[in-house]
């Protein structure tokens, strides 16, 4: 573990990435966390090349050390703590920088009283990566000033500027703590194959119940934000009024819901403009709740992924549910869950030959078989922890039988919808939903 950041030296290496970042400690951070960074140089905004002003290099080499560090003015270097087990930075950035102007694509514009008001504007809506404040005569209207709330490609800022009048930060939702934290809920998923969940663990995983002439579970669901549950859109084949669904958070035990358990009524099925009954695509639905969630350690949203997130290797990922243990089963009373490997869309093409694998799609399971998702499970998450963070990678969605040999169970990409989600989600005080950084 080496801690240090050694000033006025460069480390040689293999690049890996190139970002823009404030300073050094960012530029360490991003390296940390990043999945194939061993150390990084980061050239200080003194630098004389105006191209290398801020820029943080990320590398790599066979050896894991640098091969040649040389001396270099305004040059800053070190290594990622991944090894510091007890040390690991933040994977957020906490410090405003006054006097600075964060670059980036502008996603909205905003008046608020504060830098730090600011800060938390951007900590709530989904994409704003970073922002900027400006208290310049033309950008202020009485105590409230300008907040710029942006985002690039990288989730770092496209250029940084020194002398504005403007101070600038990093959306802190990636912090472990506070309520910009709230979808990166610790822990290590309805099932075949599945073993018993305990309470906490999956905080974003819903029950979702129709009561007509009795009262039962149907599909499973996720909290991604305070009026918010994605859900599969084949759950509503038939059952599209709102009145009949009650929709169950914070709890493990089917058989703990009481008539006194409290349950939240739906005001808006949002079923996908293209989903087609008897059709496998463009499955996923959203429900809006007539009342805000009250977040708790047992109660909170997960994280949505980026759009330019659809070609990560994710490896730890998790299905839930209370749905059948077999094929001709039965819910389950506790909430199941199963580690499960992601397939490729081409391995999973080759098992469904009749269907067509589209890219708003993602396959899951076993070669052999054994562990899937089932009856009862529709609708409910297919979670992949990445960098440290949950993310709802898919959709619980349709497959042949259940946990059958050489039939991965498919699952509704949900990457592939995030613009569509937050078209649809948002209101008019940007309080909308939690994302995980690019």
């Amino acid at each position: 573990c080496h801690m240090n950041i050694f000033q006025h030296l460069a480390f040689s290496g293999v690049d890996v990435a190139r970002v823009t970042a404030p300073d050094a400690f960012v530029c360490r951070t991003i390296c940390t966390y990043h999945p194939t960074c061993l150390f990084f140089t980061f050239y200080t905004d003194a630098w004389h090349k105006e191209s290398q002003r801020n820029v943080c290099f990320l590398k790599t080499s066979e050896s894991g050390t640098p091969s040649s560090p040389t001396p270099q003015e305004n040059a800053m270097s070190g290594y990622s703590l991944l090894t510091c087990k007890r040390t690991l930075p933040e994977p957020c950035h906490s410090k405003i920088y006054p006097g600075v102007d964060f670059g980036g694509e502008e996603l909205n514009v905003t008046f608020v009283e504060g830098v730090n008001v600011c800060q938390e504007t951007c900590t709530k809506i989904i994409r704003c990566q970073f922002f900027s404040y400006s208290v310049l005569p033309e950008d202020c209207k009485g105590e409230k000033c300008k907040c710029s709330l942006k985002l690039s490609l990288d989730g770092s800022p496209t250029t940084i500027t020194y002398g504005a009048q403007k101070s600038s930060g990093y959306s802190l939702r990636l912090c472990k703590t506070g309520d910009g934290s709230v979808c990166t809920a610790k822990g290590n998923a309805r099932i075949v194959g599945g073993m018993n969940s305990t309470w906490g663990e999956w905080p974003w995983q819903v029950s979702l119940q129709v009561k007509v002439s009795t009262h039962r579970h149907l599909c499973g669901g996720s909290i991604i934000g305070r009026q918010w549950v994605l859900t599969a859109a084949h759950c509503f084949d038939g059952l599209s009024l709102p009145d009949i669904w009650r929709i169950y958070g914070g709890i493990v035990e089917l058989s703990e819901i009481t008539k006194e358990t409290p349950f939240s009524q739906v005001e808006e099925i949002i079923i996908h403009q293209k989903y087609k009954i008897s059709e496998g695509g463009h499955d996923i639905a959203l429900i809006k709740l007539q009342s805000p969630l009250n977040y708790t350690e047992f109660q909170k949203p997960i994280c949505l992924p980026s759009k330019y997130d659809t070609n990560t290797a994710y490896t730890n990922c998790w299905i839930t549910g209370w749905g059948y243990t077999k094929e001709k089963g039965e819910i389950q009373n506790t909430l199941q869950k199963a580690n499960i490997p992601l397939v490729t869309n081409e391995e999973c093409q080759k098992r469904y030959r009749d269907y067509e694998i589209t890219e708003q799609m993602v396959c899951a399971g076993y070669k052999e078989g054994g562990t899937d998702a089932c009856k009862g499970d529709s609708g409910g998450p297919l979670v992949c922890k990445h960098n440290g963070i949950w993310n709802l990678v898919g959709i619980t969605s349709w497959g042949e039988g259940c946990a059958r040999r050489e039939q991965p169970g498919v699952y509704t990409k949900v990457a592939e919808y995030v613009d569509w989600i937050l078209e649809k989600t948002w209101d008019d005080d940007g309080d909308v939903l939690q994302k995980s950084s690019a």
